[in-house]
């Protein structure tokens, strides 16, 4: 359990990631004795934070990422004042979301992340392979106020388009759409989106949003593709990067704007597809998105538009 002391400690190491920090500057900022700076750092390292620690000029104390996720790893590199939670295990990042917002434990936008999740959840309940150390796996729980303007649609692809700046300011690599919430690179699924409300059953208005986001960063072991044989950042910069990159376009993703990007990297238009909508099954030409997101589909009996669903058969 990290302690206050040791948590102002590790923010100072990590804010000089993979630089020596002296005991000396340590006590002397913190106001700390040297037995507390080094009390800390041995709690840090139980912890699984890797800190390394040498004697002379010039040396001391140096925080080198790893895999170990934490708040405070995370919400010093955030632009927006969010709430952070970090377990190394939940059965569903989205479920504990759920959960927390109807107790109220919940009452502005928070990140909810896991190292495991013993039963994530994909779309029309499948599950989503969430093994430790390999993936990002993390929920927003969105508080709505009463007059609320709600397009799914809008939402689930402005998740995506986030996933994809992350991927490319970090990685610099291009990742591509399958509508409406799936995510692919080198023609393999590597992660996607699960987006859910909660309503108000007086008001019949929406009183929270979920958007829950898998990633498949290095997992080899699996149907899935990986984002990258080994990650050279850490986890807990994906996750801030993820953050940041998330709550600039919730904030206004009512506008669209974001929609070039998306349709940039949106796989199978002019292609004749089968999409899986509530318990429809309709097959047509996907000729793309409008401007609410919705995909655009041309059918043997018309055109018509579909806000969410899923594309199950692709034909070339």
């Amino acid at each position: 359990m990290i302690t206050s002391t040791a948590e102002n400690i590790l923010k100072t190491l990590i804010a000089n990631e993979n630089a020596w920090v002296s005991g000396q500057t340590l006590a002397k900022q913190l106001n700390l004795s040297r037995a507390a700076i080094w009390k800390a750092i041995a709690n840090l390292t139980t912890d699984g934070f890797n800190i390394e620690s040498q004697r002379g000029p010039g040396k001391g104390y140096r925080y080198i990422p790893n895999e170990k996720m934490s708040v405070t790893g995370i919400i010093h590199k955030l632009k927006f004042p969010i709430a952070v939670y970090v377990f190394d295990v939940l059965s569903s990042t989205n479920t504990f979301a759920k959960q927390a917002l109807i107790s109220e434990e919940i009452t502005e936008p928070t990140a909810i992340i896991a190292n495991v999740q013993t039963k994530g959840a994909g779309h029309f309940g499948r599950a989503f392979v969430s093994p430790a150390q390999t993936g990002l796996y993390i929920s927003f729980a969105l508080p709505l106020a009463p007059d609320s303007v709600v397009i799914p649609s809008l939402l689930a692809t402005a998740s995506a388009v986030a996933v994809a700046r992350m991927l490319k300011q970090l990685l610099d690599i291009q990742i591509d759409f399958n509508w409406i919430n799936d995510l692919y690179y080198h023609d393999k699924k590597v992660g996607g989106i699960l987006t859910e409300a909660m309503v108000n059953f007086e008001s019949q208005t929406y009183s929270a949003l979920i958007v829950g986001i898998g990633l498949n960063l290095t997992n080899q072991q699996t149907e899935l593709g990986a984002i990258t044989d080994k990650l050279e950042i850490s986890r807990n910069q994906i996750a801030a990067c993820l953050i940041n990159h998330f709550f600039a376009l919730y904030n206004s993703y009512q506008d669209g704007l974001f929609l070039d990007d998306y349709r940039t990297s949106l796989l199978n238009i002019g292609k004749t597809v089968t999409i899986k909508s509530g318990q429809q099954v309709i097959t047509g030409i996907a000729e793309g998105i409008d401007d609410k997101g919705q995909l655009l589909l041309h059918t043997p009996t018309g055109k018509i538009r579909l806000a969410g669903g899923e594309m199950l058969i692709t034909q070339i």
